[in-house]
C-alpha cells in the first residue's frame, strides 16, 4: 500500500524578509488501525473492501491487534479488500471451533476451553495463508502480541510473523491456550491496546483511520462469559479513549499555537460500529456472512457522509443454481382516517382493512445474508376506504431488519404500492416493531402492524420515516392471527435443487428467525444470537 497521490510531497517558496527560502513539505502519512473484536472482525473485512478497492485509498502503514490481525495478515501477502471480505464470506464459524477435551478433566486448573488447532487445520488453509508471504511483504506494517514472559507489549514487523506468532496474537486467556515460542510465553494484547495508535503516531502518521467494532452499548450482563467480554470492553474502549483525549488536547495545543504533546495535528476516522455478532460464541455461516457485508453498507454510508467518491461496486453474484423462497402473510384489521386527510377516505369513519400478501425471494442465499432482508410482495388489498379490493401494484418486505440502526431492535417493513378507486396512487408504509426486550411480549410485538398510508408511490430511499412520512391519508393496526400465522408456516416453500439443499435452506432460514429474535428476547443469556 502506498500513500495518495494528494497525499505528496511538495516544495513550496517562502518569501523572508530578505530572501526567497525553499522549503520541503512532509508528505502527509495515513496510517489503518485492524482494531481487534473477535470474529466481529468479518465486518472490518467488508470495510477494507469499501475503502481499498471501491474508494481507492491508500495506507503508508497498517496495524493490528487481536483479531484484526488476521485482516493484516491478508492484507500483507497481497490480498485486495474484496478478496479478505470473500474470504469471510467463505468461513464457517464451526469450522474453527476446537474444545481443549484433554483440560476438561481439571476444571479448577484447565488451561483453555478451547484450541486454535481447527484454524490451523482449517481456516488459515481456506483463507489462502502464505506465510512466506506474509513475510516478505513490503508494507509497513505492525502486529501486536503481548509477551507474558517479558510482561510487556510486542511489536512484530511482518518479516517475523509466522502462524505461531499469528495464534498468539489472539490467544485470548481462558479461551485459547497461550503460546510457547523460543522459550517465552504470548498472548493477545486485548487488556493493553486493541489499536495501537500510538504505534501509527511513533512511525509519523498525520491520519490515522480506524475499524472500531468492540461494543460501545454501555451495558452489563450477568454470567461468566458476558463478564468477561464486559470486562475486555471496558479495557479496550478505555485505553482507546484515553489516547483519543492526548490527541484532541495535542490538537487544541497546537491551534492555539504551542507545540502539542505529539508536535504535530493528527486527524483520527473512526468507522465503529454495533456488529450484531458475538466475538467468539456463534456457529451459524450466514450471520457472519452478513457481518460481512453490513461492513460494505456502512462503509459505503461512511464515505458517502464525507463525500469520499467511490467507483461503481461489482454486482451482486449471481448463484449458478439458487434457492427461491415462497409464502403467502394475511394479515386484518382496520383504518381510520388521519387528521390531515382532509376527506380523501372513502370511508370518514374508519373501516376494516386487511391485506393479502404473496412474498417471494428468488435468491434465499442474498436474502439471508444482505443486512436489508428485502422480499418482493404481490397481492390484494382489501377496505371500502380505498374502494373495495385494490391489487398491489407492487412493494416489498423486509424481515427483522435493525430498527433505527440498532441490531437490538428489530422491525418487518412494508411498503406496499396501490391505487383507489380513483386510481390515486398511494402506498402503505409500516411495520412491526420488536423493541421491548421482553419475551412476555413476543407475540404482540411479531404480529401487530401499524402502518400509514400515503399520497404517491415511495420507493425506500425517499419514503421517509416510516413512523412519521408526509403526506397521510390513513392510519391502520392490522394483526397476524394464530390460524394466519399457521398456514403462513404451512404454506412456506423453498424451491431448488437438490432436495438437500432446499432442507438446508429452510434450516438457515429458521436458524436467521431464530437469531434474530434472540437479538432482541434473549441478550442477557448471550448478547447476540449464536446462529
Amino acid at each position: 500500500m502506498k500513500a495518495d497521490a494528494a497525499n505528496a510531497g511538495d516544495t513550496g517558496i517562502v518569501a523572508g524578509d530578505t530572501e526567497i527560502v525553499a522549503e520541503t513539505v512532509r508528505p502527509r502519512k495515513r496510517s489503518l488501525l485492524l482494531a481487534g473484536g473477535g470474529v466481529k472482525v468479518a465486518f472490518q473485512a467488508g470495510v477494507l473492501q469499501v475503502w481499498l478497492d471501491e474508494a481507492g485509498l491508500r495506507f503508508d502503514h497498517a496495524d493490528g491487534a487481536s483479531g484484526g490481525t488476521f485482516n493484516l495478515a491478508m492484507l500483507c501477502q497481497g490480498m485486495s479488500g474484496t478478496e479478505i471480505a470473500d474470504a469471510w464470506r467463505r468461513t464457517s464459524p464451526a469450522s474453527g471451533v476446537s474444545p481443549n477435551w484433554r483440560q476438561f478433566t481439571r476444571p479448577g486448573y484447565l488451561q483453555s476451553l478451547f484450541t486454535l488447532d481447527a484454524y490451523r487445520r482449517t481456516v488459515f488453509p481456506g483463507w489462502g495463508l502464505d506465510f512466506d508471504r506474509v513475510r516478505s511483504s513490503a508494507l509497513e506494517a505492525t502486529f501486536n502480541v503481548y509477551n507474558v514472559t517479558r510482561q510487556r507489549l510486542q511489536v512484530l514487523p511482518p518479516k517475523r510473523m509466522s502462524e505461531d506468532f499469528l495464534a498468539a496474537c489472539v490467544s485470548l486467556p481462558m479461551w485459547f491456550p497461550p503460546m510457547r515460542i523460543d522459550g517465552e510465553t504470548y498472548m493477545d494484547p486485548v487488556y493493553v491496546t486493541d489499536a495501537n495508535v500510538e504505534e501509527a503516531i511513533d512511525r509519523g502518521a498525520d491520519e490515522i483511520w480506524v475499524i472500531w467494532t468492540v461494543s460501545e452499548r454501555g451495558e452489563w450482563h450477568r454470567g461468566f462469559t458476558a463478564a468477561y467480554f464486559q470486562i475486555i470492553e471496558a479495557a479496550a474502549n478505555g485505553a482507546f479513549r484515553r489516547i483519543q483525549d492526548r490527541i484532541e488536547r495535542n490538537n487544541a495545543d497546537i491551534a492555539a499555537g504551542g507545540a502539542g504533546e505529539f508536535g504535530r495535528r493528527i486527524e483520527v476516522n473512526v468507522l465503529a460500529a454495533e456488529v450484531p455478532l458475538h466475538y467468539l460464541v456463534g456457529f451459524g455461516a450466514d450471520r457472519l456472512h452478513e457481518a460481512v457485508n453490513r461492513g460494505v453498507l456502512a462503509a459505503r454510508a461512511w464515505c458517502a457522509e464525507r463525500k469520499i467518491p467511490l467507483a461503481e461496486p461489482a454486482p451482486w453474484p449471481a448463484p449458478a443454481d439458487p434457492l427461491s423462497l415462497r409464502f403467502t402473510e394475511r394479515l386484518s384489521g382496520t383504518v381510520a382516517p388521519s387528521a390531515a386527510d382532509g376527506g380523501a377516505l372513502s370511508a370518514p369513519g374508519g373501516a376494516p382493512l386487511s391485506l393479502g400478501l404473496d412474498v417471494s425471494v428468488d435468491d434465499l442465499d442474498r436474502f439471508l445474508t444482505d443486512p436489508e432482508h428485502t422480499a418482493s410482495v404481490s397481492g390484494r388489498l382489501s377496505s371500502t376506504a380505498f374502494g373495495g379490493d385494490r391489487p398491489l401494484t407492487g412493494g416489498t418486505l423486509q424481515m427483522l431488519v435493525d430498527d433505527d440502526g440498532d441490531p437490538a431492535r428489530k422491525e418487518i417493513r412494508y411498503l406496499l404500492y396501490f391505487t383507489d378507486e380513483r386510481q390515486a396512487p398511494l402506498t402503505l408504509i409500516g411495520s412491526r416493531r420488536l423493541t421491548s426486550g421482553d419475551p412476555l411480549r413476543i407475540w404482540d410485538e411479531t404480529t401487530v402492524l401499524r402502518a400509514r398510508v400515503v399520497r404517491g408511490h415511495r420507493t425506500p430511499a425517499d419514503a421517509g420515516d416510516v413512523r412519521e412520512p408526509d403526506g397521510v391519508v390513513a392510519e391502520a393496526v392490522l394483526r397476524l392471527g394464530p390460524l394466519a400465522l399457521l398456514r403462513q408456516l404451512a404454506g412456506l416453500r423453498i424451491s431448488g435443487s437438490p432436495p438437500v439443499a432446499r432442507a438446508a435452506g429452510l434450516a438457515r432460514l429458521g436458524a436467521m428467525v431464530f437469531g434474530k429474535l434472540w437479538d432482541v428476547y434473549a441478550r442477557p443469556v448471550l448478547t447476540w444470537g449464536p446462529v
